[in-house]
């Protein structure tokens, strides 16, 4: 990745702040396949042994936003517990979004992922639900920008290779979810015309599937 003044400025400003472990690139930056109007994903790893100052967050945020009146950033765990918290700043005119992430809460679930176990879980903003499996991918594919304490290389270690297990626990869970999504779409083109046998049947299967799960 060439280098780029605003990751720069944006990683210096934000690695002094207190409770600031480590400091991750994500999305399309992050994976090569960004375009000039591409957002700036960074993701601001702290720790329980050292909790995250979000008073000084905002300073700092404020020091380099095009706007510091108008900056905010949220307490922790006020965006759910999966999203968890941060800001959405506008920096020499790019969109920088700034995302909270607990590591320990995030090696537990990537742990739980390399075994096999993944969760869908309440998440405002996801209304399919939160894959659990996300933060494992979120670790896979970000590019550590401050990571003194090899924090980000140590989970990287848990989500690389692709667990297979994990593999095999993605298919097993939304799998059905195909065939299950593919007869209630069959179900709603059938509503459009009078019911027949077929639909009927279709029903009754959709209807099992669901309950079986």
């Amino acid at each position: 990745m060439p280098h780029d003044p605003l990751l720069t400025r944006l990683t210096s400003a934000f690695a002094k702040v207190p409770g600031i472990a480590a400091i991750v690139l994500g999305g399309s930056r992050a994976r090569g396949s960004a375009h000039a109007s591409s957002d700036y994903d960074m993701g601001l790893y702290s720790s329980a042994a050292s909790s995250l100052d979000t008073d000084r967050l905002l300073a700092a945020a404020k020091e380099i936003a095009d706007d510091p009146a108008a900056t905010a950033v949220t307490p922790v765990g006020e965006w759910g517990p999966w999203i968890v918290g941060g800001a959405w700043l506008s920096v020499e005119g790019r969109k920088v979004d700034l995302l909270y992430r607990n590591a320990d809460a995030v090696e537990a679930v990537m742990q739980s992922c390399r075994a096999g176990v993944v969760t869908m879980d309440y998440q405002p903003g996801h209304p399919h639900g939160f894959c659990s499996a996300i933060w494992m991918g979120e670790i896979a594919y970000c590019r550590p920008l401050h990571d003194p304490q090899a924090l980000i290389a140590r989970l990287k270690s848990i989500a690389l290779p692709y667990p297979s297990p994990l593999r095999t626990a993605l298919i097993r869970r939304f799998q059905w979810e195909i065939s299950f999504g593919i007869e209630n779409a069959e179900l709603a083109v059938a509503a459009s015309r009078p019911m027949s046998q077929d639909a009927s049947t279709g029903r009754s299967r959709a209807s099992r599937r669901c309950c079986s799960h």
